[in-house]
């Protein structure tokens, strides 16, 4: 059964997100401890608006199913505690509902920004970590391949993805319209990643010239600024730029706020622009900007909670792509719940499958070295070819079944009586080698009564063979394979 916990921005506000927010580090310690007897797959996204958990049971019990879950939110809050609060916080879903929800954000149409182009690169960069911790299996492979494709479909097939569609330009957007005009205005960026990237490319599409790039890589940030015509500064002068800028936008990956209440507090001091109006946007989860710089006189803090409202207008420009987006994600869940609801008949045709593709492979690889021909690979194919070719009609046969409701244990034993050999046959030497092989003399008749016989047969080599000895070529069953 596949099961999903989740924590997204349209129940939980930027506070309750933060608070189950997971660091590499505890997200590798996760990965280490949620694969059990029961769960053997676990995958996790994590975006700036939402932290949601992917698992497989191996169950369809509703009782091991719950168990799952709570031994799941423990794991992932590392107390029973405060696995319970996540569990109060969080949707939970099961079966379909998971799956439909994961091809939905692939799409785009679970964003808070509608069809937010940002969103596919996080969710192949999340099945990748998952990959890379060994955490996901066969199901969830096949759940996000087909997330992924869904999402490309929608890209490439609709126009969702149009226009405005990602938190950092709305953010640049929103801080054009509360501010004014942006030609006089100062503005810093700082994080240079996807989010600041494109928050500082839309304020200078919006006409800012007075651009400031701050990353903790240097040489990144000074490739941004360049591409823009801005300038780059050290990290460590953040809260002297901050007081400095009129407008200031916050996207970094930190785990703590990087301006904090008192810092901003002095440096606005030190350069004399207490009481000046300026606007801070923080786009981070967790927040990045320590939410008391509020109290300040002049300064106006937008978080992405704040940001939810112009993002809701923005996107009934996108609204009519919203039923074609749809169908193409309804159409790749159908595939993918057919592929799970097919895994037992996939299962109970191993064994024949797996016992064809020996006999052919060996069969195959016999006639390409009867032919002077040593590819391995070509052999291997062709076998795969042969065997998938020669199990469609069964396998189709087991899937109607499966739709039925019936067990499978009684098609797929007829069909390994009927098509699994035995005993695999030794394989035959080749051409070469039979015709350099020394023939065997004809047994000697004991009985003087047919001497006169065996002599005409000695005499004349077109004469068959004793009827006793024509009989050991009959083929055995276990040979016609």
């Amino acid at each position: 059964m596949l099961i999903s916990i989740a924590i997204d921005f349209r129940q939980a506000d930027v506070a309750t997100r933060e608070r189950f927010h997971l660091s590499e580090e505890r997200l590798t310690q996760l990965y280490r401890t949620a694969r059990s007897e029961v769960v053997t797959e676990a995958a996790l996204i994590s975006t700036c608006n939402r932290t949601e958990l992917y698992a497989w049971v191996d169950s369809d019990d509703p009782k091991v199913v719950e168990r799952a879950v709570q031994t799941l939110a423990r794991r992932w809050m590392r107390t029973r505690a405060d696995g319970d609060a996540l569990l109060l916080s969080s949707t939970r879903r099961v079966g379909i509902e998971a799956a439909r929800h994961v091809v939905r954000i692939a799409a785009g149409l679970e964003s808070q920004v509608l069809g937010d182009g940002q969103i596919l690169g996080q969710l192949k960069a999340a099945y990748k970590r998952s990959t890379r911790g060994q955490a996901a299996g066969p199901v969830l492979h096949r759940l996000f391949e087909t997330a992924l494709r869904a999402g490309k479909r929608v890209q490439t097939e609709t126009s969702l993805t149009a226009g405005r569609n990602s938190v950092g330009a709305e953010a640049a957007i929103t801080a054009s319209q509360r501010f004014g005009n942006l030609e006089n205005a100062r503005c810093l960026v700082v994080g240079a990643g996807k989010t600041g990237a494109r928050a500082t490319k839309q304020l200078h599409r919006l006409g800012a010239r007075d651009l400031v790039i701050m990353n903790r890589t240097f040489e990144t940030a000074q490739e941004l600024a360049k591409f823009v015509g801005g300038r780059a500064a050290p990290f460590d002068t953040l809260h002297v730029e901050a007081a400095m800028a009129d407008v200031v936008i916050v996207a970094t990956g930190s785990e703590v706020p990087v301006i904090t209440g008192a810092g901003l507090a002095t440096a606005r001091e030190a350069c004399a622009s207490m009481g000046y109006a300026m606007l801070l946007m923080d786009l981070s989860l967790p927040r990045n900007i320590d939410p008391r710089v509020s109290d300040q006189p002049g300064v106006t803090l937008v978080d992405l909670d704040t940001l939810h409202q112009p993002i809701l207008d923005a996107e009934t420009m996108r609204r009519d792509a919203v039923p074609v987006a749809t169908a193409i994600c309804e159409s790749e869940i159908d595939s993918f719940m057919e592929w799970i609801a097919t895994m037992p008949a996939r299962d109970a045709i191993k064994p024949l499958r797996e016992a064809l593709e020996d006999v052919a492979r060996r069969e195959v690889a016999f006639a390409a070295k009867d032919a002077g021909v040593h590819d391995a690979a070509v052999a291997e194919r062709t076998a795969s070819r042969i065997v998938a070719k020669l199990l469609a009609g069964p396998m189709a046969a087991l899937r109607r079944a499966v739709q039925r409701g019936e067990p499978l244990d009684a098609q797929a034993m007829m069909l390994l009586e009927m098509f699994s050999p035995a005993s695999a046959p030794a394989p035959r030497p080749s051409r070469a080698a039979r015709a350099a092989a020394p023939v065997p003399p004809v047994p000697a008749v004991s009985d003087s009564a047919h001497a006169p016989a065996a002599g005409a047969a000695q005499a004349d080599g077109r004469r068959r063979a004793p009827r006793e000895v024509r009989s050991s070529l009959i083929l055995s069953p276990e040979q016609f394979t």
